[in-house]
């Protein structure tokens, strides 16, 4: 066949593939490539529509069989770093879209592609000198200024943003992201209504469009289009639910409600336990000395800790919150920090407006529950689950006739969690889990309030933690009386040089734990022998509750992280309790409170000379 027959055909291929037509197309592409296999245009255009379907391992193949050949046009390298980031060869992508740049500085689609690139690679700053250039060279390019829209909505320059995707939208009205993303510009300068058309536009241009139901359920509830508001909820939830595989949510409203209220208009029972007070409790230790003021909180407070029962009451799943029959969450007295729980993104809380209305996310499946049941909250983690759910057992044990009730807990209980309520006496045969994809509808419902406030512990529930693990779990006769509570098995907050500081260590008698490695009820019974406890902070830790009242203890944590919460378990008891601060290893974690440290050894030794 002849050169011009080649051309003819090459010329009708990029028609089709101009059309959207592109199996016609690719299979002229193909034909041509048989006639002559090195064909530059023919491989690279062929790379390009197996790219535009997904096919982006052949495309590079192709793109760089192109380019082997011989060619040097920089489209071919910039698709070939397209196809490349397709696959997540961020290194390979550079590497072609560069060589563009190269071939060709005044090339925009590389310099566009190229700050794609450079944003995956989180350089956003970069990204945006590449976009500046596009914008000088092509300045009509709607993609550009979308995603400048984006770098600045990241760093919080709304205004900005809003200049951007503004420009955006006049030379591309039909951009459903650009649209989108303006809605996030301008609701934080306080254009809700400019937002929300914003929205509208979005989902009438792409209905599907993955974040902008959620968006627009907020800000139609913000302001107060609560059926719209539900409506693009239950799309959200529709939409999350196709992506997961699980069974979809749906959207409700209710309210904040104080239980107190409730139940004194809605024949429930409210019965206070124990009044609010101010604690006294002395200063935190630390060595170095001048760093124990750095530990000191505001005065400490104990809420008023009191009993409620509800009658056909919903308790949500995960964070088994409590929701009347008539749409009132109870989240005072029951959620660390309700106001900022509230307002915050997620779980079942979807909005929560200045007014106390709520814009809930509420589980498909409900499960009824006939007999009357205990609801304690859950904890995030080990401390938490000690003193804010487990402490309130004390309120149970003021009411003889609730203590054979079952308890709600939350699913997938951790083996310890599992351990200490078996200790206490509920056993998976008095537990009622909240399964993650339902909540439950109890006929009764008895919820004890938290007994805690941040790091404030009611005294009352330190006793009676206190009282119930000694009562159940005897002092190990033969443990050591000094233990260190090694971390070096653990992923995180070790102790770098305990090598080093192990031999000083012996030398003042103390025997080397590992807690990971024991029960529940072996690391309650070697508490409650220690007359000298130190260790790197970390949930073993709890188990203060049960050590002696004259027990010394030294907690090692980061200088720089002060956050005394297991001070407020040891200091009502009455132990001598010192934070020891030492030098954190910055790049063994990205978290302050994750770092592992290193201790000076002169602090250590004048810590165990002072005993």
């Amino acid at each position: 066949m002849d050169q011009e027959s080649n051309e003819h055909k090459l010329e009708r291929a990029l028609a089709l593939h101009n059309q959207g037509k592109l199996d016609a197309a690719e299979a002229l592409y193909r034909e041509l490539l048989r006639e002559t296999p090195g064909h530059h245009v023919a491989l690279h255009l062929s790379g390009v529509i197996a790219h535009q379907r997904g096919r982006h391992r052949e495309a590079v193949a192709l793109m760089e069989a192109a380019l082997a050949g011989g060619a040097t046009n920089p489209a071919i390298h910039t698709n070939c770093g397209v196809a490349y980031r397709a696959l997540g060869d961020l290194d390979k992508a550079t590497q072609h879209i560069t060589w563009a740049i190269a071939l060709d500085p005044e090339f925009p689609e590389a310099h566009l592609n190229y700050a794609l690139v450079l944003l995956d690679q989180g350089l956003p700053q970069a990204a945006k000198a590449h976009l500046e250039i596009v914008l000088e060279l092509r300045p009509n390019t709607p993609a550009a200024h979308v995603h400048l829209g984006r770098i600045h909505l990241d760093e919080d320059e709304h205004a900005l943003a809003a200049e951007r995707l503004h420009e955006a939208l006049r030379l591309q009205p039909g951009n459903a992201e650009a649209h989108f993303l303006l809605a996030r510009a301008l609701l934080p300068q306080g254009d809700t209504r400019g937002a929300l058309a914003s929205l509208d536009a979005a989902l009438q241009l792409q209905p599907a469009h993955a974040a902008a139901p959620a968006l627009a359920a907020k800000v139609n509830f913000e302001l107060c289009h609560e059926d719209a508001a539900l409506a693009h909820l239950d799309q959200a939830l529709r939409q999350q639910s196709a992506a997961g595989g699980a069974a979809p949510g749906r959207a409700e409203r209710a309210r904040l409600g104080q239980i107190d209220l409730w139940c004194a208009a809605n024949n429930g029972s409210y019965t206070r336990l124990a009044r609010p007070q101010w604690l006294r409790l002395p200063q935190p230790k630390a060595l170095p000395e001048e760093l124990s003021a750095h530990f000191a909180l505001p005065k400490p407070f104990a809420l008023e800790i009191f009993l409620a029962r509800v009658s056909k009451a919903r308790v949500l799943p995960k964070e088994l919150l409590l929701l009347s029959a008539d749409g009132q969450l109870f989240l005072d007295g029951f959620v660390r920090f309700a106001q900022q729980y509230a307002q915050r993104d997620g779980g079942a809380i979807r909005r929560c407006a200045d007014d106390g209305r709520l814009l809930l996310a509420l589980p498909a499946r409900t499960i009824p529950i006939a007999q009357p049941c205990i609801c304690l909250g859950t904890g995030s983690n080990h401390f938490q689950w000690v003193f804010e759910s487990l402490a309130r057992l004390w309120a149970i044990e003021q009411q003889p006739e609730l203590q054979a009730l079952p308890l709600l807990v939350q699913a997938g209980l951790s083996t310890w969690q599992q351990d200490l309520l078996q200790l206490l006496g509920y056993g998976a045969e008095r537990r009622i889990e909240v399964p993650a994809d339902a909540m439950l509808e109890c006929r009764e419902l008895h919820a004890a309030s938290l007994v805690s406030v941040g790091y404030f512990i009611s005294p009352v529930a330190i006793q009676h933690l206190r009282r119930e693990f000694s009562r159940l779990v005897a002092p190990a006769a033969d443990a050591p009386r000094r233990i260190y509570l090694s971390r070096a098995g653990a992923a995180t907050r070790r102790l770098v040089n305990e090598a080093e500081l192990l031999p000083l260590l012996a030398q003042y008698g103390f025997a080397v734990v590992h807690p990971e490695r024991m029960s529940a009820a072996e690391q309650l019974a070697l508490f409650q022998s220690a007359e000298f406890i130190l260790g790197v902070e970390g949930a073993a830790l709890v188990n203060l509750v049960v050590a002696p009242a004259h027990a010394r203890v030294g907690v090692i944590v980061a200088r720089g992280l002060y956050q005394p919460r297991h001070y407020y378990v040891s200091a009502p008891i009455g132990q001598d309790f010192t934070y020891l601060c030492a030098e954190p290893e910055f790049a063994s974690h990205a978290m302050l409170a994750e770092c592992d440290v290193r201790l000076p050894r002169e602090l250590l030794q004048a810590f165990l000379a002072a005993g």
